[in-house]
């Protein structure tokens, strides 16, 4: 008994019009019917399937090759314009970042609520930005100046006045770019922030408690709490240094352990007020609109 199974071809009728496929032991079991030529697009061909006989159990089965799986197709060329535009311009929105530093406190900025870590050129704009040009690098040491050294007339041999009061502010300025020299690059490789990060929470004792706390955190890379070991430590060697210009004679360990944390606990004011300096500074903003 022959069966007739008609199957759509395409590309292979040349193929099958060479001759009808040999079955088992010589036995026709593959035929096409044509007239003439066939065409090269998808023909329609008859097939007499031999029924298999005890000799060959196998014969009469047709072997179906897999068709080549279907290539995905590559998204629109639009689509493909659109993500490149929004990737250039997530990029660039990050390069062009303000990075403003405060004229009072002579810090940078950031939030807990949508933080970003600095990339290298930003951290190399930072350096300069806050330690030479801006109001704020040079506030700082005024201020300290005033407060930790003017007010307690140290060191003696400096006298007091103007003259006793501009050594001073010569000599924080000085360990101010030293302090900044020595924590840029410890902050890049221990993957620390150089900026303040503004609390997200709400009150003002939680800011406070979150203003203070920073004194001694900032954020890693990964935007989690970590110790800001660059900070503090380059408090404790710019101060050790600064020994070298001081007049007289200064225990080196003693002066850098006493004035050194005279230093971090000034960051207590300093850090509150870059908290709250947009509630400080809105009245300011509104009086120029």
């Amino acid at each position: 008994m022959a069966v007739t199974v008609t199957l759509v071809l395409s590309g292979a009728a040349p193929y099958f019009a060479q001759g009808p496929m040999a079955g088992p032991d010589g036995a026709a079991g593959l035929s096409v019917e044509t007239d003439g030529d066939l065409p090269s697009g998808p023909v329609l061909a008859a097939f007499d399937l031999a029924t298999p006989g005890p000799e060959s159990p196998d014969a009469g089965f047709l072997t179906q090759a897999s068709a080549p799986p279907a290539q995905a197709s590559a998204p629109p060329a639009s689509q493909q314009q659109s993500s490149a535009s929004q990737q250039n311009s997530s990029s660039g929105t990050q390069s062009q970042r303000k990075l403003d530093v405060n004229p009072v406190t002579g810090l940078v900025s950031t939030t807990e609520a949508s933080y970003i870590p600095l990339t290298g050129e930003e951290r190399w704009r930072l350096y300069w930005k806050m330690n030479f040009f801006s109001v704020g690098a040079y506030f700082g040491p005024f201020f300290s100046a005033l407060v930790l050294d003017q007010s307690t007339g140290s060191p003696a041999a400096w006298g007091g006045g103007f003259e006793g009061y501009g050594r001073r502010v010569g000599s924080r300025t000085a360990s101010a770019v030293l302090q900044g020299t020595f924590q840029a690059p410890s902050a890049y490789r221990l993957h620390e922030d150089v900026r303040y990060i503004v609390s997200k929470q709400h009150g003002f004792g939680h800011r406070a408690l979150h203003a203070i706390a920073y004194s001694f955190l900032t954020y890693n890379s990964s935007g989690h709490p970590t110790v800001n070991i660059a900070n503090l430590s380059a408090y404790y060697g710019s101060t050790a240094v600064s020994t070298a210009w001081l007049p007289g004679h200064y225990k080196v360990l003693d002066y850098t352990l006493s004035n050194s944390s005279e230093q971090i606990l000034l960051t207590f004011p300093v850090n509150l007020l870059q908290e709250f300096w947009p509630e400080i500074s809105r009245p300011f903003h509104r009086h120029r609109d």
